[in-house]
């Protein structure tokens, strides 16, 4: 693979040269700039230069090994060999291995995989490890180490890096590891249990967790007890001692949040300074789909990863929300609007929330059978604006894949290079850091495996280390290891739980006497005539649907056009009338956006609009996926309301 001449053309922050013990004549030279990190490999006058964009870097951390059984009864197993781990620099749990000097950092990314042949790009971890082992003592080899550190962390966060730190002559330790910019506040999860199938708890400990200790992101999780915990909890606790609001759950989740954001007397200010992230462990995951769909991320492959990468990077993005107003309540939405076929969908197919996303397919089919029809009024301002089409998006809103950047770093190929030609212990990629003795293979045979694949690029993970031609006896556990990928926020981050009069304070649940605040209406009363400037349309209809997002699910492509911010209300109008074979043609295209091509299908954009179903009548009206009052409602779009996390 090519080098990315622009990479190396930029002023290098830092540059080191690294060795792979366990391959003669072979060094890097690294270079840290402004873009990324540039990783020249030289062996037997052959080069070769690749990148990681500093885009794709959410993290990097210093670690130290020491003994792993230290102190261990003699009988435990495994204890006839000594087994070493590498840690936090920071922690002063058991002596920490006296024969190893070095320092070693650690720096994650997630780039893009490119596609193989027809497959779809990919977001993979891989792990880089400098290993500093220079100096005699560890102290000066975790000084480089953190000069490395500081570097990158303060490229990540945009602000400018202290260069008179990172000279060498400088030799404050303690003021180079402070000097790390991070965010003081936590940031605040509030987490629903029985979202989707019932597995967010363990789906966010197992794969959301790791992924914020690597970029130590410290949090503060709570676990919603009651429809409306988070409603009620977001309107009466100080949010702004949080840097943000994680929601982990479906979309209801989020309605809640929104809600209980729009009940504060200060909703500007909250909604201003703290922007909403979602990690989707629902049945639809509408907004999670959207914002990666705008991002042009990857999102199906990897749901989790890609939105637990939006809350690390943190991007602040706007988001339109809509103003919605019934008889009874107002509420804002950040989703969809809507009455007839897809809202009789959501609401009747509760009964089957425990199979997840299939419970929409299996309901579509019901209702498609014993079809209804719904007699009212529909009213809707039009949007007067000339609308684009979406960038990367052919005439019918599929979006094209971008074409991974040259010069990235590769993934087509893992070898596992350890730090020692020595070491009697190799990379473990268990869930746990020990390994049985005996399934570590002979050293020599690993070495002879990994010069058959000499010529090969940077695969997933790739261990460097400084000069020093001292024999080492000494090795490490990878960090690509689950369970050591726990270790630097843990202490931090924390679970809370509220005692019975702390729960009582927040409230039951109920939306009795509740007092919204937020813009005010520009539009008539509910009950009030309509200027000319609107259109009506009354009659019977199978569907009425307003979306201000492309996504309604993971699955569900509604408005290809749709931007996160962007003024507005995609109106979606099917009368009655349209055969079972378009209809099911509609249903059918919903996962592509092809169902805008079926006959009888209208799709409308608006900046307001009025449903007016008919007295007598029985039916759902959905704001979000919840069920609102039946009966009059109406909406209108606020540009760029809320701010979201984004890559």
């Amino acid at each position: 693979m090519e080098g990315n001449g622009e990479t190396l053309r930029a002023d290098p922050v830092l540059e080191e040269t690294f060795y792979i013990t366990s391959k003669k004549n072979t060094f890097y030279r690294v270079k840290l700039t402004e873009k990324g990190l540039s990783l020249q490999k030289e062996t037997n006058g052959s080069t070769k230069t690749e990148t990681i964009a500093l885009s794709d870097i959410i993290g990097c951390r210093c670690m130290r090994s020491k003994k792993r059984n230290a102190g261990s009864c003699v009988c435990h197993p495994g204890a006839s060999r000594t087994q070493l781990k590498v840690v936090e620099s920071s922690e002063n749990i058991q002596p920490y291995d006296e024969l190893d000097m070095s320092a070693y950092l650690y720096i994650y990314s997630y780039p893009m995989k490119k596609p193989r042949v027809k497959g779809a790009r990919r977001r993979e971890r891989s792990t880089l490890t400098l290993r500093f082992r220079s100096f005699d003592k560890y102290e000066d080899n975790l000084r480089e180490a953190s000069r490395w550190r500081l570097a990158i962390k303060c490229l990540i966060a945009r602000v400018p890096v202290p260069k008179s730190l990172l000279s060498p002559t400088d030799a404050n330790l303690e003021l180079l590891l402070s000097a790390c910019p991070g965010e003081d506040r936590k940031l605040l999860v509030l987490l629903n249990p029985k979202s989707g199938p019932g597995r967010a708890r363990e789906t966010f400990q197992r794969r959301v967790h790791p992924i914020l200790s690597e970029a130590e992101k410290s949090y503060e999780i709570h676990i919603t007890k009651y429809p409306n915990y988070a409603r009620d909890f977001v309107r009466s606790k100080d949010i702004y001692q949080w840097s943000g609001l994680l929601m982990v759950g479906g979309d209801g989740i989020i309605f809640e949040v929104v809600n209980g954001l729009f009940e504060r007397p200060d909703w500007e200010k909250a909604m201003n300074q703290l922007p909403l992230g979602i990690i989707p462990c629902g049945s639809g995951n509408g907004l999670a789909k959207s914002i990666a769909h705008a991002a042009q991320e990857p999102f199906d492959l990897n749901p989790m990863l890609i939105s637990t990468l939006s809350v690390v990077k943190c991007r602040k993005t706007p988001m339109d929300l809509v103003r919605v107003e019934t008889r009874n309540q107002i509420l804002f939405s950040f989703l969809s609007v809507g009455w007839g076929l897809l809202s009789d969908i959501d609401i009747e197919s509760e009964k089957l929330r425990a199979i997840g996303g299939q419970r929409f397919t299996i309901w579509s089919l019901a209702r498609l059978i014993g079809l209804r029809t719904y007699k009212g009024k529909v009213s809707f301002l039009p949007y007067d604006k000339p609308i684009p089409k979406e960038n990367g998006t052919t005439g019918n809103g599929f979006q094209k894949d971008r074409q991974p950047d040259i010069g990235k770093i590769s993934h087509s190929k893992s070898y596992g290079d350890q730090l020692d030609r020595y070491s009697t212990i190799c990379e473990s990629r268990s869930y746990h850091d020990a390994i049985d003795g005996d399934q570590i293979p002979d050293a020599q045979e690993r070495i002879n495996g990994l010069d058959a694949n000499v010529d090969e690029v940077i695969t997933e993970s790739l261990s460097l280390e400084t000069g020093n031609h001292r024999r080492r006896l000494d090795s490490f556990y990878s960090v690509t290891s689950k369970k050591s990928t726990y270790y630097s926020t843990g202490g931090l981050s924390s679970y809370q739980s509220f005692s019975e009069s702390q729960s009582a304070e927040l409230g039951s649940g109920e939306s009795e006497n509740r007092i919204m605040y937020g813009p005010a209406s520009t539009l008539p009363a509910l009950t009030a005539a309509l200027p000319s400037t609107w259109t009506q349309v009354e009659g019977d209809f199978i569907m009425v649907h307003a979306s201000y997002q492309t996504h309604l699910g993971q699955d569900f492509l509604f408005a290809p056009r749709a931007k996160l911010a962007d003024g507005v209300i995609w109106l979606l109008v099917i009368r009655a009338g349209i055969t079972r074979a378009h209809l099911l043609q509609f249903l059918l295209g919903l996962s592509n956006g092809s169902h805008l091509n079926c006959p009888g299908v209208e799709m409308i954009p608006v900046k307001a609009f009025r449903i007016e179903p008919a007295e007598g009548m029985i039916g759902y009206l959905t704001v979000d996926g919840e069920a609102v009052d039946y009966g009059p409602l109406q909406a209108e779009v606020f540009p760029s309301l809320a701010n979201v996390m984004s890559t």
